[in-house]
């Protein structure tokens, strides 16, 4: 899909240093691309905050253990 846009030649122009053999579509896409990534990754940062101020968090060992516990679990049971 062609899409037009005026993008921020300044912007345009710090890209491109950065990477000299990049095409504006390739550096837009690239842009595109780090930004959905960034944005799912906050997103799941303000869920996992919102747990922790709900108290639904548990600390690592505890995770840990658990693990460990549901593991052996079916190890047992797959030996039997």
């Amino acid at each position: 899909m062609n899409t037009p846009l005026e993008i921020n030649s300044e912007l345009l122009q710090a890209a491109i240093a950065l990477d000299e053999e990049a095409s504006t579509e390739a550096i837009v896409e690239t842009a595109l691309r780090e930004y959905i990534q960034r944005r799912q990754q906050l997103k799941q940062e303000v869920m996992i905050g919102a747990a922790a101020d709900r108290g639904e968090l548990i600390d690592g060992e505890t995770a840990m253990n658990a693990l460990k516990q549901k593991l052996d679990s079916w190890r047992n049971q797959a030996s039997s």
